[in-house]
């Protein structure tokens, strides 16, 4: 009965190990078992366009103007030729104020909250062009930044110079996840208006490239856990140690039985 009641143990032992145990698909990327050699398939995007909130700082330039006036609008002309850096532009960029405006010479304020730095831009050369003949407005978000944290190579904040980048670039730009990272559960934090929204982006299925989180937007905060269960490779060396252990212990009652 004993000897019974040790295998039922061992038998447990293995249950329990390989129940810990995750396939290839909470490892890998984009697992579609639609997708085969010499075919392709259409993963239609759904793109949110960013829009403009209080405290973005833009970088607004004014092409065309005479040397004098320039001034007045570019950093560039502030800079007395030398590299423009992230902090220069931050510095001598044009804020939202809490009214939604920025404010620019000879122009004054203009309201650009709640619209697409396209349409903002159009409506800054509209004003422009109310005061200067033959002038270019080109106008570009200067705190177009994201972070990655978690499970990753390189967690941290970064700087982006794309319009169009999406959640693979952005674990991409962190070295990637690691070896035991949850790829199934990667948490999407996306500031709003009303507060911070947050969801779970599943990069281990295809659905991913048509969702509307695939794009990223600006100040996006992308968070990668790391697995619950040990893989696989870790699983066999447990079960490796729980059935020396196992075996170990029904030697040891059997030598106890043979004895009695």
């Amino acid at each position: 009965m004993r000897i019974r009641n040790a295998g039922v143990l061992v038998a447990g032992l293995v249950m329990l190990t390989l129940g810990g145990c995750i396939g290839r698909k909470s490892i890998n990327y984009l697992n579609d078992p639609s997708l085969s050699n010499g075919s392709s398939k259409l993963f239609e995007n759904r793109k949110f366009e960013y829009r403009l909130q209080v405290n973005d700082v833009l970088s607004i330039r004014v092409m065309g103007l005479d040397d004098a006036t320039s001034r007045f609008f570019n950093v560039e002309s502030q800079t007395n030729g030398s590299m423009v850096t992230d902090a220069a532009m931050y510095v001598n960029g044009y804020s939202v104020d809490k009214n939604g405006q920025v404010q620019l010479p000879t122009v004054g304020k203009i309201k650009v909250q709640g619209l697409t730095t396209g349409e903002a831009q159009e409506l800054v050369q509209r004003k422009i062009n109310e005061f200067f003949t033959n002038a270019t407005v080109i106008l570009k978000m200067v705190n177009w930044r994201l972070s990655v944290l978690g499970d990753v190579s390189r967690a941290g904040s970064y700087q982006v110079y794309n319009n169009q980048i999406t959640i693979l670039d952005a674990l991409a730009m962190a070295g990637g996840p690691n070896e035991f990272a949850d790829k199934s559960h990667v948490t999407l934090m996306r500031q709003s208006e009303r507060g911070v929204q947050a969801l779970y982006v599943d990069l281990s299925k295809t659905d991913v490239l048509s969702s509307e989180y695939y794009y990223l937007l600006p100040n996006d905060i992308v968070y990668v856990p790391t697995l619950r269960a040990r893989p696989g490779r870790l699983n066999l060396e447990l079960l490796t140690t729980l059935l020396s252990a196992a075996t170990v212990a029904v030697l040891i009652i059997n030598t106890i039985n043979s004895s009695k």
